[in-house]
């Protein structure tokens, strides 16, 4: 009864979230790829498919979706408890390093010599962005504490390389005849398996493999051996070798025991002295070899078990003081209480011009800035509720008609049923979908990468929407459709969008590291044309609204498992307008040209 009331959301079939699954590997990809020591691991903006051509410049948003894109393959399986810890230390790093205003890093920085890029600005909506994504980071970390290292979501993930892997051209029929452990197997039959899967061993070395086939088998042998280091290095009792030991009662070496980082170290020092009393009585010569390597293993171990716990602390602990450092006070206009687009640093001055539509990205900024105490709340309710009706829906005004204004701050904010936001999303999304449908493309307009070429052969970037429910006057659709729209409005339509999504798979729209940026509809002749690229930011974007789908909303379960974001959540449950009074309004106040719209 005390729970807050949650939107109730068609189910998607299991085929649908296997589809998902494998769509979020492949996204994660493109982090794995690049998100490394090359770029001092942060993500290059972009980075397209014709020479694999990497934009080395990262916006604070991107640093955002980076980290949060880290905490998604960790929930998947598709990286260990340890990597995420130091890959994400390694990104905190370079952090560090950026030069700052206020708390708050610049917009762009070069992610080579991480010097930030002119003109030098602070950014209100991306650094918002960030904020965000740093209190997500926070919650996570500390959620990671209490959950096995040795997660059955692994076995899940290598499930998902494997399928992928077998995709492949040229995979070795040897490989492809060698089955994995059925559905349902358990724990101890998946650790049999990936410690006795020596055969990927050479396979993964072949030096006549090549390309995508290549990429897969090296890849999928990485992650086998990844979960072998993890049982070898922090649940080392659970070797085959010491089967005998597990038979013990007395031990507790049962393998449902529940072990987390948090309570690891307890148990190893316990485990350490019960081994200690088993050697010194036991008669069996057998069991006292046993148990003098297990604990020769477990010293070790639980230096580790340590190291891991104080490493997710300190993530937490170092996501939370980034976020609360960011002082977004100076970023506000103060005769209208509204944040400034941004801080000029060469001209020492706030941007004339200032985000003021609830309807838009910095939804999420001024929530934050809000919940920090660093803004008033009224600077909340100065965010502009202008409706239109557009395709005969009452909807609030954005500037553009993007899906990304509506949608993407719902990657970590809740809506509740029956409230204004939430009336928004869906009929942003059935306009969207109305769209497509009168143009027969598939729906899903927003800002992205267009066709059209600059003589260096890099795509250009515009902000695309329905004009009907944009205030910008020259808005436009193109249409280009860009496929992360249509991931945003899982949350939102989760059926419609997996629809939409299916059809643009079977249109082949996905590459190596997921579905393209867009397809363009606008050039000359009506053809489609592939924008073969990827954006850091919409992939991040695509890969937490498959998470929250999939895994009950957890992006917006850690995001609000801050406290000073819960004594503020009250501003997400405003009721909005009946929509008799919301027609009645528009036919009075709104211009010709926009009702006949």
């Amino acid at each position: 009864m005390n729970a807050p009331p949650r939107e109730q959301h068609a189910r998607i079939t299991h085929g649908d979230a296997t589809f998902l699954c494998e769509q979020g590997l492949r996204i994660w990809r493109f982090y794995a790829e690049f998100g490394t020591e090359k770029h001092n691991y942060l993500i290059p903006d972009n980075v397209e498919e014709e020479g694999l051509f990497e934009a080395a410049r990262v916006s604070t948003t991107n640093i955002g979706m980076l980290l949060n894109a880290r905490q998604a393959a960790a929930e998947f399986g598709f990286i260990t408890v340890p990597e995420f810890a130091e890959l994400t230390r390694r990104t905190l790093d370079s952090v560090h390093q950026l030069e700052k205003l206020n708390g708050h890093p610049y917009n762009w920085y070069d992610t080579l010599t991480l010097a930030p890029l002119t003109p030098i600005t602070v950014s209100s909506v991306d650094n918002g962005n960030l904020a965000a994504s740093l209190y997500t980071l926070r919650a996570g970390a500390v959620a990671m504490l209490k959950l096995p290292v040795l997660h059955p979501r692994l076995f899940t993930g290598l499930r998902t390389h494997w399928k992928l892997m077998l995709l492949q051209k040229d995979i070795p029929r040897e490989i492809a005849s060698h089955k994995l452990p059925k559905t349902g197997a358990s724990d101890d039959e998946w650790i049999a398996w990936c410690l006795g899967a020596q055969m990927l061993d050479g396979f993964s070395q072949q030096s006549e493999l090549t390309g995508e086939a290549a990429w897969w088998l090296r890849e999928t042998h990485n992650r086998i051996q990844a979960i072998n280091q993890l049982v070898r290095e922090y649940r080392p009792w659970l070797l085959p070798e010491f089967a005998p030991l597990r038979a013990i009662p007395q031990l507790g070496l049962s393998l449902e025991t529940p072990i987390s980082p948090a309570t690891a170290s307890d148990f190893g020092v316990q485990l350490e002295a019960r081994l200690d009393r088993m050697w010194a009585t036991s008669i069996d010569p057998a069991y006292s070899v046993l148990c003098e390597q297990l604990r020769t293993l477990l010293a070790e171990s639980i230096v580790r078990q340590r190291t891991l716990n104080a490493s997710l602390r300190a993530i937490a602990d170092d996501g939370f003081h980034l976020a609360d450092q960011m002082d977004f006070s100076f970023l506000l206009e103060k005769s209208r209480l509204l944040l400034s687009i941004g801080y000029e640093v060469a001209n020492q001055k706030l941007h004339t011009a200032t985000y003021d539509m609830l309807a838009s990205e910095a939804r999420i900024a001024t929530f934050l800035a809000v919940a920090k105490g660093d803004i008033p709340q009224q600077c909340w309710f100065k965010l502009s509720r202008t409706h239109t009706i557009a395709f005969n829906r009452p909807v609030l005004l954005s500037w553009t008609g993007t899906m990304f204004e509506y949608l993407m701050p719902s990657l970590w904010m809740r809506s509740y049923p029956d409230t204004l936001v939430a009336r928004t999303l869906q009929a942003a999304v059935e306009i969207q979908r109305d769209y497509g449908r009168r143009h027969n493309i598939p729906w899903g307009i927003s800002e992205a990468g267009y066709a059209e070429q600059d003589p260096a052969g890099h795509y250009h970037y515009q902000a695309y929407g329905i004009p009907e429910m944009a205030l910008k006057w020259d808005a436009t659709a193109g249409p280009v459709v860009s496929p992360y729209s249509s991931f945003l409005a899982l949350g939102t339509d989760a059926p419609s969008a997996m629809k939409n999504l299916r059809r643009m798979a079977k249109a082949g729209w996905v590459g190596a590291y997921g579905f393209y940026e867009s397809v363009d509809y606008s050039q000359t002749g009506g053809q489609a044309k592939l924008v073969r690229e990827w954006m850091a930011h919409h992939q991040g974007m695509s890969l937490l609204a498959i998470l929250n789908l999939l895994n009950d909303n957890i992006v917006q379960t850690w995001f609000h498992s801050n406290p000073q974001l819960q004594a503020t959540e009250l501003l997400l449950h405003e009721k909005p307008m009946r929509e008799a009074a919301l027609r009645a309004e528009y036919k009075l106040f709104a211009p010709k040209a926009r009702r006949t719209a």
